[in-house]
């Protein structure tokens, strides 16, 4: 049986739920030499934002949003 490779990008929100990050569209994409911001749509309507930190990726973070909390932040 061949093996196929998938190259899936798991990822642990604030809340700790696990996402492939691979498995969602990006919506937007931001980045400069110290750290990126990218904000990706789950299947589920759910948003991830997620902020890597090229230096330390131990203070990496993924955070959970849903359409209601993303209109909300709309309005700030």
């Amino acid at each position: 049986m061949p093996v196929t490779a998938t190259n899936s990008e798991i990822v642990t929100t604030t809340c700790g739920q696990q996402v492939d990050l691979s498995a969602t569209e990006l919506v937007i994409e931001r980045s400069n030499s110290l750290f990126s911001y990218n904000i990706h749509k789950l299947k589920s309507g759910e948003y991830v934002i997620a902020e890597k930190f090229y230096a330390n990726p131990f203070n990496n973070r993924y955070i959970l949003l849903n359409d209601e909390q993303i209109e909300m932040l709309k309005s700030l």
